[in-house]
């Protein structure tokens, strides 16, 4: 089997996801934490990644992303609370009302704070 290369003498292609001299998916890193955020498990950002990117990952890759930010995440969740966090409840209801002439459907709105 033959393959046939395209040359670029000019030097004028430029790779859109990993640039030249680079050797690493600099973002790669960055969409694994956000999977990982999102809740899923490890299998299933390796099955994510291989439908998108059609690539496969180890899990050991997978740990060892996803172990930089297991600190931040444990000083995130071991962080003390407010004493009280304000709320804002809106709501409205359609109701009947006589306009001049014409009954006419308006919503009431209401609105709830606790302080």
């Amino acid at each position: 089997m033959t393959v046939e290369v395209p040359r670029d003498r000019e030097g004028s292609f430029e790779p859109q996801i990993v640039p030249k001299h680079q050797r690493e998916f600099r973002s790669f890193d960055d969409k694994i934490l956000s999977m990982y955020a999102l809740g899923l498990t490890t299998g299933q950002i390796q099955d994510h990644l291989k439908d998108i990117y059609a690539v496969e990952v180890s899990p050991e890759l997978l740990s060892r992303v996803t172990d930089e930010v297991k600190e931040l995440v444990s000083e995130w969740r071991g962080r003390a609370l407010e004493a009280f966090y304000p709320a804002l409840f809106l709501d409205a209801l359609r109701v009947n009302i006589r306009d001049g002439a014409t009954v006419v459907k308006k919503p009431v709105y209401l609105a709830l704070a606790i302080v």
